[in-house]
């Protein structure tokens, strides 16, 4: 803490210092960066695996010039570990635009508060989304931070560690081996949030294990060696077994590795594939039990418009397969089947589903108007998702889809003035006889519930004399159409129709003389049918818009309308629509009981209903869904992850500091008497050294306690007689030394400024003084005690008692000349005031 001129009177210089303003660095050093840089960069190849593209290296170069820039300053200016974490943090936010936001910040390159904002939240959110999020990785925007911040903060503390511990190691291939942790971990990092076909997975291990082990092997260096013939000959032998080590370890690396690697491919262990996704459509209320809504409430209202569809496009809002007895919804992801697919974090290029025999592409653009839900408008099986447009652009972290169903969901809902562009293939329809002898694909999807036995009656009378699957479905889709009636349940409609498709109200569908339904009954008990044959199956709900003039068309409620799916072997998806055309349905009445035998099928109960309501009372949602589902809006889970992180990083050092210093304290509060004074001793030297104050070196107690606080010497004198007295002291004596001394260290701690305090509680001094007095006596010199006494007098006094020029350079030993005039002469001390620097 003295200026560079008072060092170089002193002579004391340490092996890469040229005083106390600057640092410069030796070769040893670059190599030992070049190195770490070179295996970070191997590390951060890895993420090509999950981006699918070569734009992570942008994020990821940009990252390696802010950590080791951040070193590299930290370093050559002599600023400590704090000091070097906040202008890495500086440098992450000012750069973060440039490098891990592209082309969103102002002129495209300088920050704003929307991209501040980003690289705040990508900080938390890219490694939560980064194993939930279908690859490649294309958005949320904020995804380029995960390989920016991740080649900070490995950069940043692998090159601290390389110049400021590996110089006074360098004979120490275990310290040299911490150093290069940062960059392992990454490699690992990579592995764990990429996919099971990492990038060159093989080779970029090798490299990085030999390069490391030829790094550890060379750092030990010949010093040793007096003689220059030996010295030249243990290089060359070094040389030979280099090259031998890297020939063996490419050899047997590689062919191990192309052996196994078949074997290892099929067990890679991927964090995205055993971690569950966060959206949980079960939450959300089904598409399906709301179907009377369309109806009745926004028949005649413009829900959406669409550009682009041709006459017999259907338009897909959700594929409905599990079916709990109450009603058809898409599953948790923890029930859901194998083939059910999951909604996933994904880009503008979604999951693809390879089930699908297509010819024929569309691209539509979708303009919102009355439509309010969550579900996706969208077409046949999506390739690509464009949100780029209106208010939807900032809001695609919200969009999650699911490839199996061909389906999405925003999850902040879709509002008037959206719009997006989608591009899809639409399955093929099967010709006349193609799918005869094609047998139902062998899917997993979740178990339905039994179907009643008025349903499972019908379902054996309609295919009794068929035995091919897809003819099978055919005929019961034809019976439905012929002997069943279309009714809302509306006011225009002749006869009532209860809402609903329960088991109790499928068994009652079959129950009366007419089937009287709409599309939500017909299609739920078709696929209940299907199941029933042993049949995969899941019911649609979409659009059928009844006529497609011109390059707009709008969708109203009355076009809502549901379907059946189910999956044919190297085909794919077929679709049946068993909702009848008749419309002029007779009032219904009880059946007769009858005597013939029905199926032995669980009955379901039934329910008191009134035929003109929206829903069942079973699919009723309750009053209050965010009640139900105890989710909390999005502002308050970001807004207690930023106070909670920041408190635990705070806290969580600040608990083991603690616990050192109290396990410190207890051991020297132990034994007899006469040690537990030189203990109070020792904790008050220490907690004052942990302060900031100069400790005085091989000095007597009373001399030391001279130049720390006058109020200090008490103790000293106590301390002295206690251990070299001969006598011994009183319990109640020693206990009165340590009230003394924990008095004076609260004392010093309000001499103390603020800042001082706090870094105070992350310390934990030792008399000995460690690695960190070693480098200090080297860098400063002995700190003796007039220069002692003046530094923590100054210190005590907060800065109002600055010594003059003459002082120091008196107690330094050097002349006044040697001081400089402008405020480094007393930086050793404090920051001078506005009227010091005149």
């Amino acid at each position: 803490m003295t200026s560079p001129q008072i060092i170089e009177a002193q002579g004391a210089t340490a092996h890469t210092d040229t005083g106390r303003g600057v640092r410069r660095f030796t070769k040893a050093q670059w190599i030992d960066l070049g190195v770490l840089l070179a295996l970070l960069v191997i590390a951060l190849l890895g993420f090509y695996a999950p981006f699918g593209s070569w734009m992570f290296l942008l994020a990821a170069g940009g990252g390696l010039l802010i950590g080791g820039g951040a070193a590299l300053f930290a370093y050559r200016f002599r600023l400590n570990v704090l000091n070097s974490v906040l202008v890495a943090i500086a440098g992450y936010f000012i750069f973060g635009t440039l490098f891990a936001l592209t082309g969103q910040g102002f002129l495209a390159v300088l920050p704003t508060l929307q991209t501040l904002w980003a690289l705040a939240r990508g900080a938390i959110f890219s490694w939560r989304d980064s194993v939930t999020i279908s690859t490649p990785i294309e958005s949320p925007d904020y995804m380029g931070v995960m390989p920016y911040m991740a080649a900070i903060i490995a950069c940043l503390i692998s090159w601290l560690l390389a110049l400021r511990w590996l110089p006074h190691h360098r004979s120490s291939s275990l310290r040299a081996a911490v150093a290069a942790l940062p960059a392992l971990v990454v490699l690992l990092t990579t592995l764990l949030v990429g996919t099971p076909q990492p990038f060159f997975g093989l080779v970029r291990g090798i490299l990085f294990a030999v390069l490391a082990i030829v790094w550890l092997g060379w750092r030990r260096g010949l010093d040793n060696v007096a003689s220059a013939e030996a010295r030249k000959g243990l290089e060359r032998r070094r040389l030979t077994g280099t090259a031998i080590l890297v020939g063996a370890a490419v050899a047997v690396t590689g062919i191990l590795g192309f052996v196994t690697n078949p074997a290892i491919d099929g067990n890679r262990f991927v964090l995205r594939e055993e971690l569950t996704p966060p959206f949980d459509p079960y939450n959300y209320e089904s598409p399906l039990a709301g179907f009377r809504e369309y109806t009745k409430l926004l028949n005649d209202t413009t829900l959406f418009t669409v550009n682009g569809l041709q006459q017999g496009d259907k338009i897909r809002l959700a594929a409905l397969d599990d079916y709990s007895g109450k009603k058809w919804q898409a599953p948790s992801p923890s029930d859901a089947g194998a083939d059910s697919g999951a909604y996933s974090l994904v880009g503008r290029d979604v999951p693809r589903n390879d089930f699908i025999t297509a010819s024929q592409t569309r691209d539509i653009e979708v303009y919102i108007n009355g439509y309010n839900d969550i579900w996706l408008p969208s077409i046949g099986s999506a390739t690509s998702l464009d949100l780029t447009q209106g208010a939807l652009a900032p809001r695609r972290s919200e969009l999650r889809f699911n490839g199996k169903t061909g389906t999405g969901v925003l999850t902040g809902g879709l509002r008037e003035g959206d719009s997006y562009r989608v591009s899809a293939q639409l399955q093929n329809v099967p010709l006349e006889g193609q799918l005869d002898n094609v047998p139902v694909a062998d899917l997993e999807l979740p178990e339905a519930e039994p179907a009643p036995a008025a349903l499972v009656e019908a379902m054996q009378k309609f295919t009794a004399e068929e035995t091919s699957p897809y003819l099978q479905l055919r005929a019961i889709e034809e019976a439905i159409k012929a002997q069943g009636y279309l009714s809302h349940g509306t006011a225009s409609d002749q006869a009532p129709s209860r809402a609903g498709h329960g088991l109790d109200r499928m068994q009652e569908l079959f129950d009366l003389t007419y089937m009287i339904g709409d599309q939500e009954q017909y299609a739920s008990a078709m696929a209940l049918m299907a199941r029933e044959l042993g049949y995969p199956s899941r019911v649609v709900v979409g659009f059928a818009p009844k006529s497609v003039t011109g390059a707009s068309t709008e969708i109203r409620g009355s076009d809502v309308t549901a379907w059946v799916e189910v999956p044919f072997e190297g085909f794919g998806w077929v679709a049946f629509d068993p909702t009848p055309d008749q419309t002029d349905a007779p009032v219904n009445t009880s059946e007769q009981p009858q005597t013939k035998p029905r199926a032995q099928v669980r009955q379901p109960p039934q329910t008191e209903a009134q035929p003109d309501e929206l829903i069942t009372a079973a699919d009723r949602p309750a009053d209050d869904p965010q009640e139900d589902r105890g989710d909390w809006p999005l502002w308050a889970i970001v807004l207690v992850i930023s106070l909670a992180v920041p408190i635990v990083l705070y806290c969580l050092p600040l608990l083991i500091f603690w616990l050192l210093r109290a396990r410190r304290r207890r051991i020297r509060r132990s034994g007899s008497s006469d040690q537990q004074v030189a203990g109070a001793w020792d904790e008050t030297i220490d907690r004052l050294a942990e302060l900031g104050y100069a400790i005085p070196e091989r000095e007597t107690r009373p001399v030391v306690a001279k130049s720390l606080h006058p109020e200090l010497v008490p103790v000293a004198h106590m301390a002295d007689r206690a251990v070299f007295g001969g006598e011994e002291l009183p319990e109640t004596e020693a206990a009165a030394v340590w009230v003394e001394s924990q008095r004076i260290i609260r004392q010093a701690g309000l001499d103390a400024k603020p800042w001082r305090r706090q870094l105070a509680k992350f310390r934990v001094n030792r008399r000995s003084g460690g690695i960190a007095g070693e480098i200090r006596r080297t860098r400063e010199g002995r700190m003796t005690p007039e220069r002692a006494e003046l530094r923590n007098r100054v210190l005590r006094s907060r800065g109002a008692d600055l010594p003059d020029y003459e002082a120091i350079a008196r107690v330094e030993g050097v002349s006044p000349v040697a001081v400089p005039v402008q405020p480094g002469g007393v930086a050793p001390y404090e920051e001078p005031t506005g009227e010091e620097r005149q």
